[in-house]
């Protein structure tokens, strides 16, 4: 349940002089007295630990805007979030409150800035939802969907497209549910087989998706994946590079954010379930280094659980330098190795903090190893040396979460 009070207090601390927020004040003061809101508002939030978001919605009933937007975030996370959470189909007028978010919010929706005497404000609809939708049966694999999708199962098509692939009933079904902007579904007769798939499909569907009915030929043309996956969704996502051309960090962070940050993690399930484990842990955004497994490997995505979509995720070709401009920008950066003479349960973190963790067989790197803020070890009985790459993020992260609530 919304915490009103909460909201308010986040909207005046963030940006306390705006009328948007005034008129949200008075509507729900209005709403206290009689249950009921004038205008109408529905109020969407983030954040795991702490309100770090707040998104405010307003019918609107213009020919080409179904609702006045007005959102505010502190990271890049946050952000995502609250996009994320927007309804398909619906086209909305964003009050743009940073400048910062204009990458973030132009890689789940699709439309343009408009300038006006109010403000500026940018009016999109979640990608792939806005257009008209094509629902039609693809028996041949020459066909231009098949074609499209098949670019998509190898890396360079993955990132020249901005967009990776999940497969399988599970895994569509909850990038549907997390909102995740999908450009297009393909299905086999095999999902029409049970209830869920039925429903799965009627949802597509009622979200303006374009939706194709495939052969077992066609969907077999197009994964590798054995039993052939009776449905899969194409799903926008822009893998930006962590450094902006000056060398500084190319994403948005408030003082409390957390990051994890995997250098050469080999193993696509490895990385896949250190993903899943940072997303859980609420981290802010991830660091990947440009060696090893990509996240859009299609084991990863399926590994992750939804983390890959729904969690920024950003490369970087020198990690050395990456860490260098986290630490001058005021970020504490740890990295874990079993070499490291402090303990990890004696460290005291302070944020912003970013964890480090590396290939499951060498570990960090000399240069990682160097450019850290400090070192720690995981402490373990004596027959092991090491952790799973997933298990160690998830120690590592939790106890700095364990720490920051205090």
């Amino acid at each position: 349940m919304t915490n009103y009070d909460k909201v308010i207090a986040f909207l005046e601390r963030e940006n306390p002089d705006t009328k948007i927020v005034s008129r949200f004040k008075q509507a729900y003061h209005t709403f206290s007295k009689t249950g009921e809101w004038h205008p109408t508002y529905q109020v969407l939030t983030s954040g795991w630990k702490e309100l770090d978001g707040v998104l405010l919605m307003t019918p609107e009933n213009t020919v080409d805007v179904d609702y006045q937007v007005y959102l505010n975030a502190t990271t890049e996370r946050s952000l995502r979030e609250l996009l994320l959470a927007f309804p398909r189909r619906y086209t909305g007028m964003f009050h743009l409150t940073e400048a910062w978010m204009d990458n973030g919010i132009r890689d789940v929706l699709e439309g343009d800035v408009v300038d006006g005497d109010a403000g500026r404000f940018y009016r999109g609809v979640k990608r792939g939802s806005g257009t008209v939708a094509e629902h039609r049966t693809v028996s041949k694999r020459k066909d231009e969907i098949a074609t499209y999708m098949r670019k998509l199962a190898t890396l360079k098509g993955k990132l020249e497209h901005s967009q990776f692939v999940v497969e399988g009933d599970l895994m569509v079904e909850r990038a549907v549910d997390d909102g995740l902007p999908i450009d297009g579904v393909l299905y086999t007769t095999a999902l029409l087989a049970t209830s869920e798939g039925k429903n799965l499909l009627k949802r597509a569907f009622a979200d303006n998706l374009s939706c194709y009915h495939v052969s077992d030929g066609v969907m077999g043309s197009i994964s590798t994946t054995r039993p052939i996956p009776s449905v899969m969704a194409a799903v926008h996502f822009q893998f930006q590079q962590f450094l902006s051309a000056s060398g500084e960090p190319n994403f948005h962070f408030s003082p409390g954010c957390t990051m994890l940050i995997a250098e050469n993690v080999a193993n696509p399930d490895n990385l896949g379930m250190t993903l899943r484990t940072a997303d859980a842990a609420g981290v802010s955004a991830i660091l990947l280094s440009s060696v090893g497994a990509s996240p859009f490997h299609k084991n990863c995505v399926r590994a992750s659980r939804g983390a890959v979509g729904r969690v920024p995720l950003y490369n970087a070709k020198d990690i050395g330098a990456a860490i260098e401009a986290l630490r001058a920008s005021g970020w504490n950066v740890f990295g874990g190795t079993g070499s490291a003479e402090k303990e990890l349960y004696t460290t005291a973190f302070s944020r912003p903090t970013a964890i480090v963790v590396g290939n499951e067989n060498t570990g960090l790197s000399i240069e990682a190893r160097q450019h850290c803020t400090e070192l720690v070890r995981i402490p373990m009985a004596s027959g092991q040396s090491s952790l799973n790459v997933g298990v160690a993020a998830g120690v590592l992260l939790y106890e700095l979460a364990r720490q920051q609530r205090i």
